[in-house]
């Protein structure tokens, strides 16, 4: 009795084992990456970590074809067919055979240790592994400010970013002005798309629009990803309600796997942007959220459901506080609440322009950022800000004004500090006119209530 239990428990560890090579080795063929990259690997600036050139025989059987994947599926579906067993096999030798058992789930074995995928995350190390994505390494130090600590990310390595690179301003880094024609008609958010860099698409269901979600091919943030319209949309267009459902709910998914990120957008030739083509950017960060938003959250409100300014900070910026909202709300729940909310700021921004006498000519510029608590949007005047002390020019765009800037040496960073994160946040922004806004709108209601 004792040899039968055993028996019966070790055919359905052996199932068990099965199914779930079988399965891995399913989501392998969409997300790629050899397990042990690291050992012997090397740090390159810029380009992060390169598997060493002796491993180059698992990447091509691996990454590049799946050639590894197929055969630990066949593998699995054969030791499913002896275990189960299919009528066909029951009662053979082969079916008798312990010693084959054993052969095939050894090789079973040895196949899934090779590769794993799971998660955005390992999405993100297997895109890079494969060349197909590169991490410039970065260190981050706290500065104290107006009331909270700001991040400055210091990137050496872009000081030697590859020549002939696409624009990579989702890193920060300033695009070039002498772009050849060429270049500047490359749209590397069109289909088709990188497979390592594509995690998947998205349908807003109301509207028909599709997106893409893809990784960043040139990334100084971990896991940073972008949502692009896969039918080309300017990038100087505002967000649409189907935009900012489909970004509110990325921001609920990272949620529920217990992430923390944020999206933002760079919304004109002002803005920071470095393409084109329509996409929104999310980064992961701390459970508090960007530094920017410890602020909205620390702002008491008289009243709710109405815009307000953050007067800590000296440039117009426009703030609004979304209600609670749950992981299952529908897509209709969330366009109520988000669209007519952006629509109000929106406004607010435009008026800001107007009351501004030598803001450029031309559409508005204005960053965009997007939490699960609040919306805030920034009125942009220019795109960069030189630094007194050392003529370095700093290219600005939605991380900045959400509290994560960027600079390429520790000289350039003692600069900022310096100079003052607030100096330069003013200097590519717009001045506050928030309180005549406000009179403003208290003098239209108050006419109003005199009509009736």
């Amino acid at each position: 009795m004792g040899k039968l239990i055993w028996h019966e428990l070790s055919r359905y560890i052996s199932l068990t084992a099965s199914v779930y090579a079988v399965w891995a080795s399913f989501w392998g063929f969409f997300f790629r990456k050899f397990f042990w990259d690291f050992i012997g690997g090397i740090l390159r600036s810029p380009g992060g970590l390169q598997p060493s050139p002796k491993f180059a025989l698992f990447i091509n059987v691996i990454v590049k074809y799946p050639i590894v994947q197929i055969g630990t599926m066949a593998l699995g579906f054969i030791i499913i067919a002896l275990e189960y067993p299919i009528p066909i096999l029951k009662g053979t030798a082969i079916f008798r055979s312990i010693a084959l058992r054993v052969v095939l789930l050894i090789m079973q074995a040895a196949g899934t240790v090779l590769f794993y995928q799971v998660s955005l995350h390992t999405q993100f190390e297997a895109a890079q592994s494969s060349g197909d994505l590169f991490f410039f390494p970065s260190e981050v130090s706290k500065h104290e400010e107006l009331g909270t600590e700001w991040e400055i990310r210091v990137c050496t390595a872009l000081q030697k970013k590859p020549a002939g690179s696409p624009p990579a301003g989702e890193a920060g880094i300033t695009p070039s002005d002498q772009a050849d024609e060429t270049a500047k008609k490359y749209d590397p958010f069109a289909p088709p798309y990188v497979p390592n860099l594509h995690v998947g698409d998205l349908r807003d269901e109301s509207s028909g629009t599709e997106y893409g979600v893809l990784l960043n091919k040139y990334s100084v943030v971990p896991h940073h990803f972008l949502l692009v319209t896969k039918e080309f949309m300017p990038q100087n267009s505002p967000l649409l309600p189907h935009d900012l459902v489909q970004t509110y709910l990325l921001l609920l998914a990272a949620r529920k796997a217990r992430k923390n990120y944020f999206a933002f957008y760079n919304c004109g030739s002002n803005s920071g942007a470095s393409q084109s083509h329509k996409h929104i950017q999310f980064i992961e960060v701390e459970d508090d959220g960007p530094p920017i938003e410890r602020l909205a959250k620390a702002a008491n409100l008289e009243v709710s459901g109405k815009p307000f300014s953050l007067s800590s900070v000296g440039y117009a910026n426009h703030v609004y506080r979304l209600p609670t909202l749950s992981n299952g709300a529908s897509p209709e729940q969330l366009e109520q609440v988000l669209f007519l909310p952006f629509l109000s700021l929106l406004d607010l921004v435009i008026s800001t322009v107007r009351h501004s006498p030598d803001y450029p000519s031309g559409t508005p510029s204005y960053n965009v950022i997007l939490t699960l608590e609040h919306i805030h949007l920034i009125p942009r005047r220019w795109e960069t800000y030189t630094l007194r002390e050392l003529g370095a020019t700093l290219s600005v765009n939605s991380l900045g004004f959400a509290g994560m800037l960027m600079v390429k040496s520790d000289t350039e960073r003692q600069a900022l500090e310096q100079e003052k994160i607030e100096t330069v946040l003013r200097g590519v922004g717009v001045e506050s006119v928030h309180e005549l806004q406000v009179a403003g709108t208290s003098m239209e209601a108050m006419d109003e209530t005199s009509a009736r």
